[in-house]
């Protein structure tokens, strides 16, 4: 046991313990307030560490889960009885309506973001308990931090006063020196901070009543942690603010049936007239929940073809931190950050997370994409422009020009051309500070991973023609394309790998790209596709053949093997590929294995048949006035569940994302907000399991 103390107190050393270093680390103790800096107040961090199930001032590593942990923690509904969203809403306690709406609802409104402009703020009014401080987002030139005795010495000084001072080692600072209870903790306001260490920090000393001085160098280790790439890191399917449906009404998909009677499915006479004979137990797959909407709180119904009503179908629409990319704040790269700035006082961290949906190496990072969501064609820059426009001290510092040959092709052809792709990047000399780690989820959209889940969920592309008119490019195709682009990918990695050098001055051993997680395994780890409709019963066309299943698994197996060549050059069945001996980027793949057994269509082992049966689509059946299986106001988005992906039927009732290209009520809206709301997405609980891999490494990182 003592050996086991002495190991884990030594890494916890190396990684910057919780405590004060040096002769003096047990009778000084200090910490970061509000260290995450992408919060603006220090109440957000306050309620994401009351989550946390350690304490900041550990002098052990934090459990292997603790992520994970964090996250049951913060987002388990406050009900007394979980076994399905029925009874935990018919045993609600106080905190339901909160915890039912996730963690992330509650920070939302207060981070150095700007989710109308979708940037990150440049400066940032960030309040702590003394008051408000404008900060470089990047680069902050303080910290606030809090000082105080450790207890034997508050024991030792009793109810005396103790003089502290303390002298900045930023060039022409002044020292201060301030009396108060030995027992009030210090708290330094704006605790000088550089890149340069030998610049950053204080000499601070304490003098004790009894004449007893004790001193401490304190200086805030400020990371900062950069991630690009695409949907499985920005945190799609899982909106900072979800959907909340009706319990009483519903929407018809049918512009042919603009009828208020059929939205709400009154029982009238009427209804019965609109509403043609079926047999009982069967419904209709028009009828589906429905938002709930401002003229239900007012008692009120807006007529279904007016301007009252779209406004407020497009007010209930889940909130993202950044819309356009489908970002939030579930994305494993926050949940990184976070847990680096929790598990040591003495460290802050600063996160520029750019991660898109849909972002290829191509159209995402190094050039424009169409947003996500936005009026018209509204387009996303590119992720290196907007990180260079953050880091660059100023615009004019752009000067450094070099141009990337990129392999390009549309969305469904194999015909591949060549694109040359200029940059303007800064100098050295006028970057603001180099980034730290730098975390990366890249490759899936450019061999086609969104299609290719279509291909496994459709029987043809004519069924979805008008979607893909809409969106101007293929959305279905076979595995036999994604192996043409596949062949392409190592150029476009090679370029990535220059630009983050030239641009940015990253070695690739501190770039972290995390491979893809399997989707394809039931709770007994064979193949989905059994259950065909198991969580895609919100379109009838929509259907899960195992056998389209299994050439998409055979091709993503290729892939990921692919991927390990691309990124380590090593290996007998490698290619010869254009990155030689490999990216040099690390590539964290330990994470999959806590994927296995839980994938799309994963049921708890515990309860199959009822986990089954809960993964239908709520509905109202002919005959029945109550949803089955369960009323979808009481869907839990952020409950833990077996499965680790968000289903078609999970998407739509999480983020249910309609598209302006359709009138509301188009049978294409139901599977438009089912695939393009985040289906075959990590759910945040996956992000969380993800996160806590991701982090082992960045530890790694930093201790070097």
């Amino acid at each position: 046991m003592k050996l086991l103390v002495t190991f884990v107190v030594g890494a916890t050393t190396l990684l910057g313990s919780s405590f004060c270093h040096g002769a003096h680390a047990a009778d000084l103790l200090w910490q970061v307030e509000s260290p995450f800096r992408f919060f603006r107040n220090a109440a957000s961090f306050a309620m994401y560490e009351r989550g946390y199930p350690a304490a900041r001032n550990e002098s052990v590593l934090p459990p292997a889960d603790v992520v994970w942990r964090t996250e049951r923690r913060l987002n388990d509904p406050d009900c007394t009885d979980k076994t399905s969203p029925t009874s935990c809403a018919n045993t609600a306690r106080a905190g339901y309506n909160r915890t039912r709406l996730g963690w992330a609802a509650q920070t939302i409104d207060a981070v150095c973001y700007d989710s109308r402009q979708g940037r990150y703020l440049q400066s940032c009014d960030r309040r702590y308990s003394w008051g408000t401080a404008k900060e470089d987002y990047v680069l902050p030139d303080a910290h606030t931090v809090v000082i105080r005795l450790a207890p034997d010495r508050v024991a030792e000084a009793g109810a005396g006063d103790c003089v502290w001072s303390w002298t900045p080692r930023r060039p022409g600072a002044k020292a201060e020196t301030r009396t108060q209870s030995c027992a009030t903790p210090l708290k330094i306001n704006r605790l000088p901070f550089a890149v340069d260490r030998n610049l950053s920090g204080a000499a601070v000393q304490v003098a004790l009543p009894g004449g007893r001085t004790l001193s401490e160098q304190v200086a805030v280790e400020d990371l900062f942690i950069v991630a690009l790439g695409d949907s499985f890191a920005s945190g799609e399917s899982n909106p900072d603010v979800p959907v909340t449906f009706s319990a009483v009404r519903e929407m018809v998909y049918d512009p042919t049936l603009m009828r208020e009677e059929m939205a709400t499915r009154s029982a009238t006479k009427s209804m019965q007239k609109l509403t043609p004979p079926a047999p009982a137990g069967s419904f209709d797959y028009k009828n589906l929940p429905r938002r709930k909407l401002s003229d239900e709180e007012q008692e009120l119904y807006f007529p279904l073809a007016s301007a009252q009503f779209d406004k407020a179908f497009n007010a209930a629409n889940a909130r993202w931190l950044s819309p356009d990319c489908h970002r939030s704040q579930y994305g494993y790269p926050f949940r990184v950050g976070l847990q680096m700035a929790m598990e040591n006082p003495h460290r802050s961290v600063t996160l520029v997370s750019l991660a898109c949906t849909g972002a290829e190496v191509t159209e995402g990072l190094f050039l424009e994409k169409k947003a996500r969501e936005g009026a018209g064609n509204a387009m996303v820059r590119s992720q290196l422009d907007q990180l260079a426009d953050l880091i660059c001290r100023s615009p004019q510092g752009r000067t450094q020009r070099a141009t990337y040959n990129l392999p390009t092709y549309a969305s469904g052809s194999v015909q591949v051309g060549n694109t040359p792709v200029s940059k303007a990047w800064c100098a050295p000399s006028e970057r603001k500070r180099p980034i730290d780690t730098l975390l990366l989820s890249i490759g899936g959209n450019d061999v086609g991973f969104s299609p290719l889940m279509v291909y496994a969920m459709t029987d043809s592309a004519g069924d979805l023609a008008p979607i893909a008119n809409l969106l101007g490019k293929q959305i279905r195709f076979s595995p036999q394309v994604s192996r043409a682009y596949m062949e392409q990918l190592d150029e476009r990695m090679v370029a990535l790998r220059d630009a983050l050098r030239d641009g940015f001055g990253v070695q690739p051993a501190n770039v972290l790209q995390t491979a893809y997680e399997p989707i394809q395994f039931d709770e007994t780890g064979a193949m989905c596709g059994a259950q065909p409709t198991l969580g895609l019963d919100v379109h009838k066309k929509l259907s899960l053949s195992r056998e389209r299943l299994a050439e998409t698994v055979s091709f993503l197996n290729d892939f990921f093997a692919r991927t390990a060549c691309i990124t380590n050059g090593r290996g007998a069945g490698c290619p010869a590929l254009a990155t030689g001996a490999g990216t040099g980027f690390r590539l964290i793949t330990d994470h999959q294995a806590e994927f296995t057994k839980r994938g799309l269509c994963a049921r708890d082992p515990k309860r199959p048949q009822a986990d089954g049966e809960a993964m239908a689509m709520p509905r109202r059946w002919f005959g029945q006035e109550e949803f089955t299986p369960y009323s979808p106001a009481a869907y839990l988005p952020y409950a833990s569940r077996w499965r680790l992906f968000r289903t078609p039927n999970d998407a739509f009732l999480t983020a249910n994302v309609h598209s302006p290209g359709f009138t509301q009520f188009d049978i294409l809206q139901p599977v438009y907000a089912a695939m393009y709301s985040g289906a075959v997405h990590p759910t945040a609980e996956g992000h969380a399991i993800v996160a806590d891999h991701v982090v082992r490494h960045v530890r790694s990182l930093v201790r070097k």
